[in-house]
């Protein structure tokens, strides 16, 4: 038959000897038997993460310290069931913001006990905030190179900006304003850099490319004063959107002769005619032809005065 024990309650890690008698009323003696119960405790561990908290997306390693030595099998698991791992530790990638439990179902492989151990909102992932923004204008030139950028994030309660101008100083190149502008001071292609940082300290990151492309503008002086005094000795065209690997400059005289000519855009005319003579006070003609940066002639013929020094 079965024998049922209901007697004190049978303590972790005790060794009990039992004895049970069997009587029919006829058999004497009456037959003894003697049996041993061991009883094994639960495996109890303390569980450790790297972090319990910090911001999506993750990985995050657990450790489970059992409360006594011996072969341990693990089998982690999160609020959802979802499996973990099954080793010690064992790291785990939260790809969601929320709070998370942690349940660690420990087996001693020697006894073949097991036990379930939960961590009750142990893991608080944060979600990011979204960093957003828009450059006003995206493309200009040179003749306009002033930009604004509107923020549009979403959740973060500061922000640090990098407008990828390597052609300024830190402190010019970077913001820490909500909304910003930047004055470009050379053409080309910029990438924008945008940090959004939350009330949590967790970030995200955006960029934007920009183009600030060259302009055409021509000045041609009508005078100068080759007279030695270091101001205004060279009569020579300024601007911008330029292609300087093609121009070319020539200089006449009343009588039509030409006596300078360059192809070097920032070479200007000294006031002297070939063979270094100092061309007397009088009206001269150029004749210019310049190509911008998109290729487009523009030729330029008109009068400069040169003044002496009196």
């Amino acid at each position: 038959g079965v024998v049922t024990y209901t007697g004190t309650a049978l303590l972790s890690q005790t060794t009990n000897t039992f004895g049970v008698t069997v009587t029919d009323g006829c058999t004497i003696p009456n037959s003894l038997a003697i049996f041993t119960i061991v009883t094994n405790p639960l495996p109890t561990a303390n569980i450790t993460a790297s972090t319990t908290e910090t911001c999506v997306p993750v990985e995050i390693e657990l450790t489970a310290t059992p409360g006594t030595s011996g072969n341990y099998n693990y089998m982690w698991t999160t609020d959802n069931k979802e499996i973990m791992g099954t080793t010690n530790p064992t790291a785990y990638t939260f790809a969601a913001a929320g709070n998370y439990m942690v349940n660690l179902n420990l087996t001693n492989t020697t006894t073949g006990c097991s036990n379930d151990i939960l961590k009750s909102n142990f893991i608080l992932i944060n979600d990011k905030p979204k960093a957003a923004f828009i450059a006003d204008p995206q493309t200009t030139t040179v003749l306009d190179p002033i930009v604004n950028f509107i923020n549009q994030s979403q959740d973060a309660v500061s922000y640090y900006w990098d407008f990828g101008d390597g052609f300024a100083s830190k402190a010019a190149n970077t913001s820490t304003l909500t909304n910003s502008m930047h004055v470009y001071s050379e053409t080309g292609k910029y990438r924008v850099h945008l940090v959004a940082t939350s009330a949590k300290g967790c970030k995200d990151t955006t960029d934007v490319i920009l183009e600030i492309k060259p302009d055409f503008v021509i000045y041609i002086p009508n005078s100068f004063t080759p007279d030695g005094n270091g101001l205004n000795e060279t009569f020579q065209p300024m601007g911008i959107g330029i292609d300087e690997e093609n121009y070319r400059m020539d200089i006449f005289d009343r009588w039509g002769e030409n006596i300078f000519s360059s192809i070097k855009f920032r070479e200007g005319w000294d006031g002297t005619v070939k063979g270094g003579k100092k061309a007397p006070q009088g009206t001269y003609i150029y004749k210019i032809l310049i190509i911008d940066y998109k290729g487009n002639k523009h030729p330029y013929i008109g009068h400069v005065n040169v003044l002496s020094e009196n």
